[in-house]
């Protein structure tokens, strides 16, 4: 997945074999949901004919199917669909010099939308239905760490746990000694230092996940570009230094949720996160100071 992960485990026995198996769950998902592998899943599926549909795993479904749900209620501002914008623009696997012309970003962007791609859950079949490119990278690191978890939970002689990827987090409620993982979130206006700090105990099921456009961007034509794409107008969002931290009992629904709310205005992002019941930390840049906004449901938490 382009990135970093660590498992530490608590256990009364050898843990080795079970760190094994569960780099073995990453692998295979990384070769089915990776943009970045040629003969991966999602590769294939975006090289099939338009209408031509491909056999996937129940991993890709599920995916996409809670991907689809969430582009149709955020009005299709979350939408993996828009593989070729990311590629466009140099946020996926090949190399862009150049800023996108006018002509290039109107025929994409009529392209993308939450009914680009059908999926046929009883024959477990995707087909793409216009001229787009499926990109997983907001949604499928979360969801490697639900597999993990899953896997995890089930061995009797572990205490606890706690697993990262790429800066997505899903652990035990507790330590083995009863104490609380402890999870920084990063001011993304001083990225090497720790503005707010979770913990474990205080959620039934901790899982979190931060978007920030801090932490991808690229420079074309002198203009820094953040990694976050409007995929109505097919233009990265400005780079404004903000994060939203997300907190769910699923890696993957906090994932996929913190780039919805990082690609919306803080206003909206916050209006959609009270609505909807969502765990969420906003940092923003105030004055030229970070500032920290709670979500309705996790200010009660805070309380």
């Amino acid at each position: 997945m382009g990135t970093s992960y660590s498992i530490t485990l608590h256990s009364e026995v050898d843990s080795n074999d079970l760190f094994v198996k569960a780099s073995d769950i990453l692998n295979v998902i990384n070769q089915e949901m990776s943009t970045y592998i040629d003969d991966s899943l999602i590769s294939q599926v975006n090289r099939s004919e338009i209408g031509e549909w491909t056999v996937v795993s129940k991993d890709f479904i599920d995916i996409l199917s809670y991907a689809t749900k969430l582009c149709f209620e955020s009005d299709g501002i979350y939408d993996v669909s828009i593989g070729k914008l990311v590629n466009l623009w140099g946020f996926g696997p090949g190399e862009v010099k150049n800023t996108p012309s006018e002509n290039q970003l109107k025929y994409l962007t009529s392209q993308v939308g939450c009914d680009s791609v059908e999926l046929d859950t009883l024959s477990s079949t995707v087909r793409r239905m216009k001229d787009i490119e499926l990109d997983f990278s907001s949604i499928a690191k979360g969801f490697a760490i639900d597999k993990v978890y899953e896997f995890l939970i089930d061995q009797k002689h572990l205490n606890s746990f706690f697993i990262e990827l790429g800066g997505e987090i899903r652990s035990t409620k507790y330590k083995s000694n009863l104490k609380s993982w402890k999870t920084g979130v990063i001011n993304p206006l001083e990225p090497e230092r720790l503005i707010y700090t979770f913990l474990s105990s205080d959620y039934e099921s901790f899982a979190m996940a931060t978007s920030g456009d801090y932490r991808n961007v690229r420079i074309l034509d002198g203009q820094e570009l953040s990694h976050t794409i409007n995929p109505s107008t097919g233009i990265p969002s400005n780079y404004s230094k903000k994060s939203v931290s997300v907190i769910s009992e699923s890696g993957m629904i906090a994932d996929a949720l913190a780039t919805t709310l990082n690609a919306m205005s803080v206003n909206k992002a916050l209006n959609f996160a009270n609505i909807n019941g969502i765990m969420a930390l906003f940092i923003i840049q105030l004055n030229g100071s970070p500032k920290l906004l709670f979500s309705d449901s996790l200010q009660k938490v805070k309380i």
